[in-house]
Parts: structure tokens; C-alpha cells; sequence
């Protein structure tokens, strides 16, 4: 919960070279193009369903942010992960700020930087190892069948493996 806190207790915001610097790789990167269209009306936030259960989480702090190129603000602490990808900020915006899309991107940037966050780098594991984010056993088979469906295919996992070494994901997970 404390890293929660850090993004939004009240601080003075410096805009920086290096800040001026990020916030314009986020506007690089597709679908944070219109980031500084953002007026700040809040619409994203009222309607996001995060938002509503955790009240740290507001996308339009995250955008204020992004717009003031407060990288270790944004890309530190666990906030941006909880996004849900739901897309309704990117559908209620009078501005057509798509919010989703520019946690999209500083979630592309804390990766490329090997800001991994601890649930994505277990659930990248477990593909690695498995083939699946989660182990499919007997019970979820069995299961399977009852719904008259056929046991879940088995994974190449060194196929899922191959690929995200290609894709420098195990380098960033600090996979071997």
C-alpha cells in the first residue's frame, strides 16, 4: 500500500530536461500521441472501475504525470500494473485521450528499463516453465471433460521458451 501512496501525496512538480526527455518517448509510442490533449477533466477516472475499488489508482494523475515527465513516480511502485485494460477511459474521453493506451506505453518503458513487476515476472515464469501463466493438471482436465471438452493441449514450451528470448522478455526477467 505505501508504494501506492507515493504517486499520490501531494509534491512539487519540477518539469526537467530528462522529464521533457520521457514525456516524449510516451508520446512516441502509439496510442500516447494525444497525451497533451488531456485537460484533466477527470471523466477517466470517474468512470474506471479501478479507480472505484482502489483509490490510490486515478488515470488522470497518471496522464497528469506522464505529461509532466515524472518518470520514477510513474514507473516505480505498482500502479501502473493495476490497470485492467478495460479500455473505458479510452471510450469516455471528451478528448479522445486514450489513458489505457499511454499505461500501455509506460509499461513498455518500465520493461525495456527491466521494471518488471514481481506478479508479471511469476506469471512469465510460469510460461517459460509450463507453456500456460497458471499449471493445468488432472482437476482442470477433468473439468474439461465434464464440459464435453478435450484435455487442454500440451504447450511446446521450448517454442514459448525460443520466444521470449527472441523477444528479450527472459533477459528482462533475468531469465538465463
Amino acid at each position: 500500500m505505501r508504494r501506492w501512496r507515493r504517486m499520490t501525496e501531494a509534491m512539487e512538480i519540477r518539469v526537467t530536461d530528462e522529464g521533457k526527455e520521457f514525456r516524449n518517448r510516451v508520446l512516441e509510442t502509439p496510442g500516447a500521441e494525444k497525451l497533451m490533449h488531456c485537460y484533466q477533466c477527470g471523466t477517466c477516472t470517474s468512470d474506471c472501475p479501478v479507480a472505484k475499488r482502489v483509490p490510490e489508482f486515478r488515470p488522470r494523475n497518471i496522464a497528469r504525470l506522464a505529461m509532466y515527465g515524472q518518470k520514477e513516480r510513474l514507473l516505480s511502485g505498482d500502479l501502473l500494473w493495476l490497470c485492467a485494460g478495460c479500455y473505458t477511459c479510452y471510450e469516455r474521453c471528451p478528448q479522445e485521450v486514450h489513458v489505457s493506451e499511454i499505461v500501455s506505453a509506460l509499461r513498455k518503458l518500465a520493461l525495456e528499463e527491466g521494471r518488471l513487476h514481481p506478479t508479471i515476472k511469476v506469471l512469465m515464469g510460469s510460461l517459460s516453465e509450463m507453456g500456460y501463466v497458471y499449471e493445468i493438471g488432472e482437476f482442470e482436465n477433468e473439468m474439461r471433460e465434464e464440459d464435453g471438452l478435450p484435455p487442454a493441449p500440451q504447450p511446446d514450451v521450448r517454442a514459448v521458451e525460443a520466444i521470449m528470448r527472441k523477444t528479450g522478455l527472459m533477459d528482462r526477467m533475468g531469465g538465463e
